[in-house]
């Protein structure tokens, strides 16, 4: 990328839960190396996810890294854009950003855009969580003190399994409460979702709710958003070839049309 007004920074936010190798060493269809193609790529691993590395139940999840030196302000939703928005600015100069979430991370990827709309060209949702997810919030998990915060964590860092369960729910369910006060259904960027649709559906319900976000998003944007459906590609639709293909070639035509 040569033309300054024209460098392109794609900004991925992970599912809950994932690894930062979700994206490309873990997937078929080496996505970030085709993402790189198109531009830079900023991935940033969110450090309370690893607290996955102390679940001993699976030698994969020793893949994540055993940090989890963070406290009740680190989850915060608006605190953590903010510090990828920093961070993000600290090491690349004259681009436009085009935030990318998958599952969880597609309502940060909408926050993030919401907040820096002067900056995002696009928005790009992969599979992510629904509207419908963030308004069941259980209320047991929404915790504001620090002290319990951090002993919850030093349980964890002893392989306490109950303990990483209870702070999964935390951060999960904090969040989703964040997003349902704070997240706007009116977008300010032009959001495009790509959905995978289960034919036949082996968890009822699951397609009932991917189709009911998209008539939502399409009632409060009618020109700002579009939805593409893909048929038992999985959740994770950027792993296999043909639909990894199909979402760098939609990508690619956005930064034609945006030159």
């Amino acid at each position: 990328m040569t033309n300054i007004m024209t460098n392109i920074l794609f900004i991925l936010f992970l599912g809950n839960g994932e690894n930062i190798k979700i994206w490309n060493e873990n997937t078929k269809s080496k996505f970030l190396d085709r993402l790189k193609t198109l531009g830079d790529v900023y991935v940033y691993q969110d450090k309370s996810y690893n607290i996955i590395h102390y679940d001993l139940s699976d030698k994969k999840h020793l893949e994540y890294n055993n940090d989890i030196n963070f406290d009740l302000s680190y989850i915060k939703v608006n605190n953590y854009v903010k510090m990828i928005y920093d961070d993000i600015n600290k090491k690349y100069k004259n681009h436009k950003y085009i935030p990318i979430g998958h599952s969880g991370g597609g309502l940060m990827a909408l926050y993030f855009s919401q907040i820096y709309y002067h900056n995002c060209i696009h928005c790009i949702l992969l599979d992510p969580a629904t509207i419908h997810d963030i308004q069941d919030i259980d209320e047991k998990y929404i915790i504001r003190s620090n002290t319990e915060f951090k002993e919850i964590l030093r349980n964890i860092k002893n392989y306490d399994y109950d303990s990483i369960i209870k702070m999964e729910n935390i951060i999960w369910n904090l969040r989703k409460l964040f997003y349902k006060k704070k997240l706007k259904l009116q977008l300010k960027v032009p959001t495009t979702s790509f959905y995978n649709i289960e034919k036949p559906e082996h968890n009822k319900g699951n397609n009932n709710l991917r189709l009911n976000d998209i008539k939502l998003m399409y009632q409060y944007n009618k020109k700002n958003y579009e939805s593409i459906i893909l048929i038992n590609k999985t959740h994770d639709i950027f792993n296999n070839i043909q639909p990894a293909k199909q979402i760098i070639k939609y990508i690619q035509n956005l930064i034609k049309n945006e030159r």
